[in-house]
């Protein structure tokens, strides 16, 4: 028997929330710490972990945040771009309510702190809560469980529309020792209703950090939601993501993400189709450097017949970084007319950079149009030297081919704010960055 890694001892040893809540819950958390205990980390052993170790992890003594408000986090909240009047600042996994801001909602929608709404609203919360996520065979997810004391629940009656961006604003931070937050994301969205959910991932402090956040998203008929992810968290930090989705008929769900920032990232994404005419469209890019890693999963089921699901992953790789792709369409048995189209490209910028990438189709229907490829390459030595025959500096030239690069990726944030953050994002890790943000 494998003996347990510290971090392993501390995220097991974690004391169970202190707001017990109801009775179910309690239970509820106490059968995912043991499934906790039993899992252990994931290793490379694990097909879905191949390429990505957690030895980095492995070795840190996490423990819960401190319950005290932070002067630093409200500046992080204050500097950040405010992207609508819909605004909840999470520190450590839990909502900051003199943080966060509250917009105009349609009658009957609800947008705040998850342990609120399991207090005020138990009938909306319980149904859903856990049901797509399922911890027996995914142990971040039990842990999250075991742990979940907030997060954010939104619930949009059928037919509401919300115009402006949902900010969700997650901050971590640690100083002084090692800090484990686990916040949780509740959505429910009526037949035809339509909203963008924005979650922006930041953070500072001295130690290191593990924000292990959960996802779970219903989409009934016809409705329209696009959940866009930017990660941008300190070189110290480890995040793992696991996002879960379950489509009606019609409806569409676009998850966009920018992985930029922690020394580990990784996100899953894990969606069902179970209604004809559902569309799925991932999408992401992710940007490293030194000694980084990424991270992207995706596993997408077509349930039912005449449903789409596209996806387009970009990275770009530089130093002694890796990145990892690996993205699964399943096509069950009688889910015909099925169009699925997976595409991962990859720009490498040092010799030293890794990137494994792994698209793949498993097919029990006969009457689909499905594809998949991926690429891995450097930058074009003919158009650098065009670039620079024209006059501009070398660092420019490989700042804007770079950019160019990335460039559909961020274009696909709705024009406003929030493209005008992924810009200034992603150009700040390029060469003469400040000079490219300044020309778009």
């Amino acid at each position: 028997m494998t003996t347990p890694s510290v971090a392993e001892r501390s995220l097991a040893a974690l004391p169970l929330p202190a707001r017990a809540g109801p009775a179910w819950l309690v239970e509820r958390r106490e059968a995912a710490r043991a499934r906790f205990g039993a899992l252990g980390l994931p290793t490379t052993k694990l097909e879905d972990w191949r390429f990505t170790s957690l030895a980095p992890l492995a070795g840190i003594p996490f423990g819960p945040p401190r319950l005290d408000g932070s002067a630093s986090a409200a500046a992080i909240a204050s500097a950040a771009p405010r992207l609508g009047a819909i605004r909840v600042v999470l520190v450590n996994g839990k909502v900051r309510s003199d943080l966060s801001t509250r917009g105009p909602l349609p009658k009957g929608a609800f947008v705040g702190s998850l342990a609120t709404a399991l207090a005020e609203l138990p009938d909306r919360v319980r149904p859903h809560l856990g049901r797509l996520a399922g911890f027996e065979d995914q142990a971040f997810v039990a842990l999250n469980t075991a742990q979940m004391e907030d997060g954010v629940f939104v619930d949009l009656p059928a037919g509401a529309v919300i115009p402006e961006p949902i900010e969700i604003l997650h901050v971590a931070e640690a100083d002084g020792s090692p800090v484990a937050a686990h916040p949780r994301l509740l959505v429910l969205a009526g037949a035809g209703a339509r909203a963008t959910i924005v979650e922006t991932f930041a953070g500072r402090g001295s130690e290191a950090t593990l924000t292990n956040e959960v996802a779970e998203l219903v989409l009934e008929e016809g409705a329209e939601v696009a959940h866009h992810r930017l990660q941008d968290e300190p070189e110290r930090a480890f995040h793992l993501a696991s996002v879960h989705v379950e489509q009606g008929a019609a409806a569409r769900y676009v998850g966009h993400g920018l992985a930029l920032g922690a020394a580990l990232a990784r996100t899953e994404v894990r969606a069902r189709l179970a209604g004809e005419g559902a569309q799925c469209a991932l999408s992401g890019l992710y940007m490293a450097k030194g000694t980084q890693l990424v991270d992207n999963l995706s596993v997408v089921e077509h349930a039912v017949p005449h449903c789409t699901t596209t996806e387009n992953f970009k990275g770009i790789l530089d130093d002694k970084s890796r990145g990892v792709f690996s993205g699964r369409v399943r096509v069950l048995p009688g889910a015909q007319k099925t169009n699925a189209q997976q595409l991962n490209s990859n720009l490498l910028l040092s010799d030293d950079a890794i990137v494994d990438t792994k698209p793949q189709l498993e097919i029990f229907a006969d009457d689909v149009k499905c594809g998949h490829g991926g690429t891995v390459g450097q930058l074009d030595d003919a158009s650098l030297f065009y670039l620079r025959s024209r006059g501009l500096p070398e660092a420019d030239a490989r700042g804007l081919l770079i950019y160019a690069f990335a460039a559909e990726m961020v274009e696909i944030a709705p024009a406003g704010a929030l493209r005008d953050r992924a810009r200034a994002l992603v150009a700040a890790r390029l060469p003469a960055g400040a000079r490219l943000q300044e020309g778009t």
